[in-house]
């Protein structure tokens, strides 16, 4: 049976292919497909040399695609002689950069495809700037392809994960938030699209059962359910995952965002008399998977948890 169209993979190696050309028929020696998102630039799919890793993240207002984007010039043979871009930070590490930016399917800023290299180009180096913009325009063209063939094939997935459901909250189960897992991760690393995560434990849940009977215990569950529900938007996706174990993926939301978005979840919590500890983190192209972000925020958790329900 043939195996179904994947947009994330497809980009991905579209996006792997520019940047490994490149690296071999241009004189710069990094050449990286990138995100741009909420302030920051992260780089996602990069032919590494010397300059540029993949998960490398800096601010957008500081970098030489911002300037690009803004109307410097798209190919700099010397960055410390140029007076658009002189002035940066970046450019005592950087020498020469070439770059373009990607426009995702709705027109918005999607990211840069860019080249650099530690030392000025020389006498007779040059890097074709018609062939990256060709190239970027590809790329874009591409995406846009990618995000309508998984826009359909997600939301098949959506919903079969959303079939798997606790039966006491409502919420996702365990299986249905692995699904969920499953379909984020695959955009962290094809698109670089920004996903956090919190875990959230009940405090005095087994002092509950144990008091007061398992019927408390269970209303005190549902009670952080529809706590939880009431901060929801369409971003959100959250799941029992244990006996008193929550946790929520929110899409969209960066690393330096994360503790001041899922502060509403808390804040539901509290507002209905739910005590609770929760830890945040955040996926990372290159660096951190939602498994691991997963794991760190659980750790986050337990180090907030007050020592009597550890």
């Amino acid at each position: 049976m043939t195996e179904p169209l994947n947009g994330a993979l497809s980009f991905t190696q579209s996006a792997e292919r520019v940047v490994a050309y490149l690296n071999e028929h241009t004189p710069l020696t990094d050449w990286s497909v990138s995100r741009v998102t909420n302030g920051e630039q992260i780089h996602v799919h990069v032919h590494h040399d010397q300059v540029i890793s993949v998960g490398d993240r800096v601010d957008w207002h500081e970098s030489f695609c911002s300037r690009m984007s803004a109307g410097a010039a798209h190919v700099v043979p010397d960055s410390r002689q140029d007076p658009q871009y002189a002035d940066l930070r970046a450019s005592q590490r950087v020498g020469s950069y070439a770059g373009y930016t990607i426009r995702d399917d709705d027109g918005a800023l999607f990211g840069v495809l860019c080249g650099v290299r530690e030392t000025p180009l020389t006498e007779g180096e040059t890097v074709d700037e018609e062939l990256i913009r060709l190239l970027s325009e590809l790329l874009a063209s591409q995406l846009e392809l990618s995000r309508g063939i998984d826009r359909e094939r997600r939301r098949i997935a959506i919903a079969d994960a959303l079939a798997h459901t606790d039966a006491l909250t409502g919420l996702l189960n365990r299986r249905g938030w692995n699904r969920v897992l499953a379909d984020a991760q695959e955009r962290v690393d094809a698109f670089g699209d920004p996903v956090s995560v919190a875990i959230i434990d009940l405090n005095g849940l087994k002092g509950v059962n144990d008091t007061q009977g398992h019927v408390a215990g269970d209303r005190l569950l549902t009670q952080a359910a529809e706590a939880l529900n009431a901060a929801t938007t369409q971003v959100h996706r959250v799941a029992r995952i244990g006996g008193d174990e929550f946790a929520i993926l929110a899409n969209g939301v960066t690393t330096r965002e994360a503790a001041s978005h899922f502060a509403r979840f808390n804040a539901e919590l509290e507002n209905a008399g739910v005590s609770a500890a929760m830890g945040v983190a955040a996926a990372v192209p290159g660096l951190a998977t939602l498994a691991d972000a997963v794991a760190l925020a659980d750790r986050a958790m337990y180090e907030r948890k007050p020592e009597a329900h550890r």
